[in-house]
């Protein structure tokens, strides 16, 4: 991983709400910092955590795709598992490398309808249409202790961005796109070391 620049939970918060807006969400973006980072708690709660308020440092870095992104905790809830993505069967099973291979195991794409957002990232991702930076740059934070007790491994949750991630990282295990660094918020409790 490697740092490109200090960034802030409000920039964090203006960034998710612009992408949010931009695929369809009407409601206004608040004007001012703090009130874009309780839009945040108010609207898309499951996108925060609650040290973010508690003096997280926060920063902009690009992830190695060899090192670093397959080690991301994946989102597990009852469709990742429905999907046969998420697979509770021994330590590490959340892992984003992990659930590319049981995505592409599994054929997780086939399943999906054509114009599901997943398979057009997989396409984008494909013909070099999209990249992880800037707008499209992920969100990352510290992993949770419950989070790294199941994935040893890790060190950090895949905190938005699970759509483009997923088929970034089939792409790379099939071999079919060239390794790029993935541009991601980072908000890190302080426990780690640079």
């Amino acid at each position: 991983m490697r740092f490109t620049r200090a960034s802030s939970l409000e920039e964090y918060a203006k960034w998710y709400l612009e992408r949010e807006t931009a695929k369809g969400d009407s409601r206004p973006i608040p004007n001012r910092p703090e009130q874009q980072v309780q839009a945040m708690w108010d609207r898309h709660c499951g996108k925060m955590r609650n040290w973010f308020n508690e003096g997280a440092r926060w920063d902009i870095a690009d992830f190695d795709v060899v090192g670093d992104l397959p080690n991301l905790v994946f989102l597990e809830c009852p469709w990742t598992k429905q999907a046969r993505l998420v697979i509770p069967d021994g330590p590490n099973y959340r892992l984003l490398g992990r659930v590319a291979e049981s995505a592409l195991r599994y054929g997780y794409l086939n399943t999906l309808p054509l114009e599901h957002k997943h398979r057009t990232y997989y396409e984008r991702l494909a013909a070099g249409t999209l990249q992880l930076v800037g707008a499209d740059r992920v969100a990352v934070c510290s992993a949770e202790p419950s989070e790294i007790r199941s994935n040893p491994a890790a060190r950090y949750y895949l905190l938005d961005g699970v759509g483009r991630c997923l088929p970034y990282m089939m792409l790379l295990l099939e071999r079919k796109v060239g390794p790029a660094p993935v541009e991601a918020f980072l908000a890190d409790r302080g426990t780690e070391q640079r």
